[in-house]
């Protein structure tokens, strides 16, 4: 399936794709909680690195359906790509979730039953990948399946030792420690998905929907405490404003000051020591202004705020190539080749 999708990209010119995601993502359509403009610090970011990316990724894939067009779908199914090494990480977050909740539903966590998993878990990935099929009710394509002749993010042979590595790692980990340290009720979100609150009297659009996922909060009472699982660089400028957003969801959602809500970053690659954010966590007064500053760029380029609307023009491609390595959207961009 995967392949007949993309198909259309090797019949059609960069000039006649381009015309036909500017005619989707330009047409004047009511926006639904899904297609309404929102905000997110992984949106932040790839907004920073790529505007096309970002076009690519939150208009030109939406409302493929709807378009009906193979062009669409093509750029749909590249939306789905993912680096071998993400998709580690999003094994290892599975298990670290399993693992938590067995806490909080009072039951035992045998080492070898959750590194079994994991295993289980990557290897049915890689296949679904290969196969172009679904794994758990979710799309796989991995980078590297879908441009076979480039470079693995991860060492193939090597990436499922790590898997079982980051898994032990996580077992032995501060932050796994200090959540059994806690009463099974203190646990009160696991990696929640589409977890998102409103922003008020924000320019323009007045309300702003955040996405904020943590990966674990728990609550005892008197504190908020937020654990963020990390299998790749724990000092990212990224990670500094992404812990910011934490506290800022934690403040709205239980109505707690910004001093009883601290967050910690689980570094898996390493030793599994609970490290600071880079640079702290950010206060909520520069947490807001950091979003709004952020948002606001990204409007500045939309067609039409209320209708969430884009030109294509208005996003070009980066100019740094080195960039477009590793993104699964540069058969989109003609950069493949």
């Amino acid at each position: 399936m995967r392949a007949d999708n993309l198909e259309i990209l090797d019949r059609i010119t960069l000039a006649e794709l381009e015309k036909a995601l500017d005619a989707n993502t330009r047409e004047k359509v009511e926006p639904d909680r899904w297609t309404a403009f929102s905000w997110s610090v992984s949106r932040h970011k790839m907004f920073e690195d790529c505007k096309r990316r970002y076009y690519l990724n939150y208009y030109g894939a939406r409302r493929v359906r709807e378009a009906k067009s193979p062009a669409i779908s093509a750029v749909w199914w590249l939306k789905q790509v993912t680096l071998l090494r993400t998709w580690i990480g999003t094994v290892i977050h599975h298990v670290a979730g399993l693992a938590v909740q067995a806490h909080r539903d009072e039951k035992q966590v045998n080492e070898k039953g959750l590194i079994d998993e994991a295993t289980r878990y990557y290897r049915e990935g890689l296949l679904a990948s290969e196969r172009a099929a679904k794994h758990e009710g979710q799309w796989v394509v991995l980078f590297e399946h879908l441009y076979p002749g480039e470079r693995f993010s991860v060492d193939r042979d090597a990436a499922e030792a790590l898997v079982v590595d980051l898994t032990r790692t996580f077992l032995e980990s501060d932050g796994y420690g200090f959540i059994k340290s806690l009463p099974p009720q203190a646990v009160r979100e696991v990696d929640p998905p589409f977890q998102s609150f409103e922003m008020i009297d924000v320019p323009v659009v007045g309300k702003l929907r955040i996405f904020a996922i943590p990966d674990v909060l728990l609550h005892d009472g008197k504190a908020i405490y937020i654990i963020d699982w990390k299998t790749g660089d724990p000092a990212s400028e990224n990670i500094h404003w992404q812990a910011g957003v934490y506290r800022l969801y934690a403040h709205e959602a239980y109505k707690l000051p910004a001093e009883s809500i601290h967050v910690a970053i689980a570094a898996l690659e390493d030793t599994g020591e609970s490290v600071d954010p880079p640079g702290g966590v950010p206060s909520l007064e520069d947490t807001r202004a950091f979003i709004g500053t952020s948002a606001q760029a990204m409007l500045d380029r939309l067609e039409d705020v209320a209708l969430n609307t884009a030109a294509i023009a208005s996003f070009p491609m980066t100019d740094d190539l080195e960039m477009c390595q590793q993104c699964g959207f540069k058969r989109a961009c003609w950069r493949h080749e």
